[in-house]
């Protein structure tokens, strides 16, 4: 079992038990056990998860909870007097916003924080908080010692060559998969991986790779358990219902880690086995050695072609490289700035490779993954597309070391890049790390500013005095500058624009930023279109011009389409900065737009939306007054913010339309945005930008290997 999983004191003859069952026949089998030996057993069923009903059909006494009661099954375990407590059955990961978490849960998932982003590390966080609660909880082996799976095979079926082929490539994948504690099966084809199990399970792993199967030789399954996994929840499992599902998927065996999963009524596995023709075997010992391998050896996956580093005439092939990671529009707007000036900089002998937007992609930019796939906000929010990010970390990694770059400079998004920049200190990697754009310690824990001096080697900074924050840690750090200052946000064609779109002089002109990320306009817009609507009743002439990008804009368009006065959407940083200059306030979602319209000196309003629980866990992780960048910078609320219960149409029609209309309300906020302004000038010097590509370029010749 898992080398590093706590041990618990014995589970005692005789002792109750409350079992806490999911769907599956597994709890099932123990409560049926407890019940054949005596022992005294309560069921609390998981809703959805589980069913009530074969408990209730044995007599046994039992409740139903959902996920997210922890305070209503400890107060069960209490109020019946139970200590010892058995997990068992699957349990479908859910997104978490559909919890709904009592008190006790929530205060729970703030503790928790970033182990929730794994399966094995949250089940070690909810173990060792039911144990510090006063209770045992025991591996499911302790009440059917029989169900741990035996070495070797079966049934008569026995793999031949090449199924061993594919066995101890699946034994690679799924090591590799386990110590990032993601899945615990792999299916492999003809030496091919088919798919790895994500979020979904088995069952719709193995229904989905029945889609993909090759010609020839069916593949097969491999399930392993996680590297020091704790050996009492999860578990792999298989029973009859497994080989069912391997034989409809095309597959042709099953191979587990003997000692280390589950095997559920294994003589009749083995009669459904035989009578389909696949094998299942246990596998231990010299069989498990091929997962021992190193990341780097010939027969781990090999990088997808379009990880090949971009070319150009501009951008020689014998020229250094250098690896940008930019997770979200505003760092793409950065990156593409930085990679003009180090062009600049270098006189055109540098490459780029790595992962931007639109603005990078237009600089030559072959993105390595789409960055609206990594472009995500929230706690709760990012938990669904785990699986996938985690696949893009892989990607991204893979693509590092076999490109080789001269240093790599990952931008903003510190809940993707620092997972890199993590990944490559915890590989021994030399290539030079620089990070721009520092993570808001001062505004969260500023304990996390050893995470960030232990991952990167220098970090270029936005604002002078996160500076103070790291230098005493020995990371070098270099104040660039605000990129805001360089955006061109106070340089649009108001007049311009307005003849291009048919907008009359004095028609009211209302910009609408509902954000850059899916869930950020898919929470605002219903709620800005709301506000929209009641201005437009006393405001014939009233107009709506959506800035937008990519990450969004589809979404964007299908959804201003119905909206009650015309609407016009605009691409672009020269459109968005004429669309500035022809409004008269704009409505915004929280984030650097607030600077940029505080350069273009327009008059706003601040909006934001999260997941209720998302909210809890931010107002519990920092103390800052405010949310919008130029309340920060000022420290008062310059800027109107109408956060999460207030922001509805409501509260932000009535803080909206007197700076629409242009009145005092208008005029004090353009004081207070021309003094943000001066306060984000800095001074004399080179740009932002050249300042960033200068620590780039003398980090690459100091340090660094100058690429293949």
């Amino acid at each position: 079992m898992g080398e590093d999983a706590a041990e618990a004191p014995g589970l005692a003859p005789g002792a109750p038990v409350l079992l806490v069952a999911g769907r599956g026949d597994l709890p099932e089998r123990v409560a049926a056990r407890c019940r054949a030996e005596g022992r005294p057993l309560h069921v609390l069923v998981l809703k959805d998860h589980g069913d009530p009903a074969p408990y209730a059909a044995m007599g046994l006494p039992h409740g139903v909870v959902r996920l997210g009661q922890g305070g209503t099954a400890l107060r069960y375990a209490r109020d019946h007097g139970l200590r010892d407590v058995v997990l068992a059955g699957a349990v479908r990961r859910p997104s978490l916003t559909s919890l709904w978490p009592d008190a006790y849960t929530a205060a729970f998932l703030a503790r928790v924080g970033m182990r929730a982003l794994g399966d094995d590390g949250l089940l070690r966080a909810i173990i060792a908080q039911i144990e510090a609660e006063g209770l045992r909880v025991h591996p499911v082996p302790a009440v059917l010692a029989e169900a741990v799976g035996r070495a070797g095979g079966l049934g008569r079926e026995t793999p031949d060559d090449a199924a061993w082929v594919d066995i101890r490539r699946g034994l690679a994948v799924g090591l590799a998969l386990g110590r990032a504690d993601v899945g615990q099966s792999v299916v492999v084809q003809q030496g091919v991986v088919l798919g790895v199990e994500a979020i979904e399970g088995t069952d719709a792993l193995l229904a989905r790779c029945g889609d993909l199967r090759l010609t020839g030789p069916g593949g097969v399954l491999v399930k392993l358990c996680k590297p020091g996994q704790d050996d009492r929840a999860d578990l792999p499992t298989l029973g009859v219902a497994t080989v069912e599902a391997a034989h409809r998927a095309g597959l042709r065996g099953i191979a587990y880690q003997a000692g280390a999963a589950l095997v559920l009524a294994p003589e009749a596995m083995a009669a459904r086995a035989d009578a389909l023709g696949l094998f299942v075997i246990g596998l231990h010992g010299p069989d498990l050695s091929i997962a021992e391998r190193p990341a780097s050896d010939p027969a781990a996956e090999e990088p997808p072609a379009s990880l090949a580093a971009p070319a150009s005439p501009e951008d020689p092939d014998d020229a250094p490289l250098v690896f940008l990671i930019a997770g979200e529009p505003s760092g793409d707007v950065l990156g593409a700035r930085l990679m003009v000036a180090l062009r600049r900089r270098l006189r055109g002998r540098v490459r780029f490779a790595g992962i931007g937007g639109e603005a990078m992609t237009e600089q030559g930019l072959d993105t390595l993954v789409p960055q609206r796939e990594l472009a995500i906000m929230g706690f709760l929010e990012v938990v669904p597309r785990i699986p996938a990010l985690r696949r893009r970390l892989r990607d991204t990694l893979q693509a590092i070391e076999t490109l080789g770059p001269a240093a790599v400079v990952t931008i903003d998004s510190w809940g993707f890049t620092g997972r890199v920049a993590k990944a490559l200190t915890a590989r021994g990697s030399t290539v030079p790390r620089v990070h721009y754009v520092a993570p808001m310690v001062w505004a969260w824990k500023e304990n996390r500013k050893h995470a960030v001096a232990a991952r990167v080697h220098h970090l270029m900074t936005l604002w002078p005095f996160e500076a103070a924050y790291f230098e005493p840690l020995g990371l070098a750090c270099t104040h660039v500058g605000h990129g805001v200052i360089e955006s061109g946000a106070d340089a649009g064609d108001g007049p311009g624009f307005r003849r291009r779109h048919g907008i009359a002089e004095d028609a009211p002109v209302l910009v609408v930023l509902p954000g850059s990320r899916r869930t950020e306009v898919s929470r605002l817009l219903p709620v800005f279109r709301a506000v929209v609507a009641r201005l437009a009743g006393p405001r014939p002439g009233l107009r709506v011009v959506v800035p937008t990008v990519a990450t969004v804009a589809e979404t964007v368009a299908g959804a201003v389409a119905d909206w009650p006065v015309p609407v016009t959407v605009v691409r672009g940083a020269t459109a968005r900065a004429d669309a500035f200059a022809a409004g008269d306030a704009a409505l915004a979602a929280s984030g650097t737009v607030s600077l940029e319209l505080a350069m273009a000196g327009v008059p706003h309003v601040i909006a934001y939306k999260v997941n209720p629980l998302s909210a809890l866990l931010l107002r519990r992780m920092t103390a800052l007054r405010f949310a919008g960048p130029v309340n920060i910078l000022l420290d008062r609320e310059a800027v109107p913010e109408r956060l999460q219960d207030a922001c509805v149409p409501e509260r932000l029609l009535a803080i909206l339309a007197p700076l629409l209309d242009g009145g005092p309300a208008a005029e004090a906020q353009r004081a207070a945005l021309a003094e943000a302004r001066a306060r984000l000038s800095g001074g004399d010097g080179p740009p932002p930008s050249d300042r960033a590509a200068a620590v780039v370029a003398g980090t690459m010749t100091a340090n660094g290997p100058k690429g293949r």
